[in-house]
Order: structure tokens, then sequence, then C-alpha cells
């Protein structure tokens, strides 16, 4: 009786997958952010046990009273690694080992070879294998006696006097 407008299937069935997706998705996040908090928690834990007590070394007995007090260089004990990376300032540096000798090497002298054939001339590539040994024969020009064209052999035209 109502007159409702019918909503288009292929719209319904959109809607409902964007509405799981974003469950989905929700839900994913909530999780992701729990197991990441325990994963803190649990290293943090085993830092703090794996850590020992840092303890200090009393000053010693026979340590002389400088003028501004102990020098503390000598009667601290320091609990961090020495770093090879950087190393204590106050400790001079070993020096390297010397360089070894680079050798030098000598070539032997040249001795030019015996009886080596006379070089040949590079073939062009660019001819026909049948043109490359030798040129082709051509014919030379031959002598031929001056001979003058007779008036037979060419016509001329008439002369006339007029212009």
């Amino acid at each position: 009786m109502y007159n409702r407008p019918v909503q288009d299937p292929s719209k319904r069935f959109a809607t409902i997958v964007m509405a799981l997706g974003i469950v989905v998705l929700v839900s994913a996040i909530a999780i992701g952010e729990r197991a990441g908090d325990r994963a803190i928690g649990q290293v943090t834990e085993k830092r703090l046990e794996s850590i020992a007590p840092v303890s200090v070394a009393p000053a010693a007995p026979d340590a002389t009273v400088a003028p501004y007090g102990p020098n503390w260089k000598r009667t601290d004990v320091m609990a961090a690694a020495p770093d090879p990376g950087f190393p204590d300032p106050r400790v001079p540096a070993e020096a390297p080992p010397p360089p070894t000798p680079i050798p030098q090497f000598t070539p032997p002298p040249f001795v030019a070879p015996k009886n080596v054939a006379a070089p040949k001339a590079t073939p062009n590539l660019s001819l026909p294998i049948w043109r490359r040994a030798a040129p082709l024969p051509t014919a030379a020009p031959s002598e031929a006696p001056n001979a003058q064209p007779t008036a037979a052999a060419s016509p001329q035209p008439e002369q006339t006097s007029r212009p």
C-alpha cells in the first residue's frame, strides 16, 4: 500500500560487501594492536631480565687525591664494552703494519723473430669474391687513324645568304 522505492539488487550486494569489508578491517586493526602490545611487552620483560646490574667499584684505597679530587679515569669502572668502530681516544692507536713492497716487473728484452714473411695487404671485403684476387681484364684503347667525317656521313644544312 505504501509506495516505497525498491532498491536495485546489484546496489544491495555492493552495500553488503562494503559493510563486511569495513567490519573485517576494523577487527584486523584491533587484533594487530593487541598482538603488537603483547610482543613489545614480552621483549621488554626479557630485556629487563637479561641486563645485569651495573656495579661501580669503590675507590682504591691508595688513590691519590689531586687538587680537584680523585682521578675518575683510574678509579671508576666503565660499564660499557669497547666498540671497535669508536676506539677510546685515551688509548693510543697501534701503528698499522708497513705495506708490503710491490714487486717490480721487468720485461725480457725484445728479440726480433727471424724469417718472417712480408706482410700482405688487407683484402677489400666490399668487393665480390671473384674480383678480390685480380681485377677483371679490360680492353686497351686502340689508336684509330684521324678520319674526318665526309659529307655523306653526316648531313649538313644548306647555307643561305639571307639571315
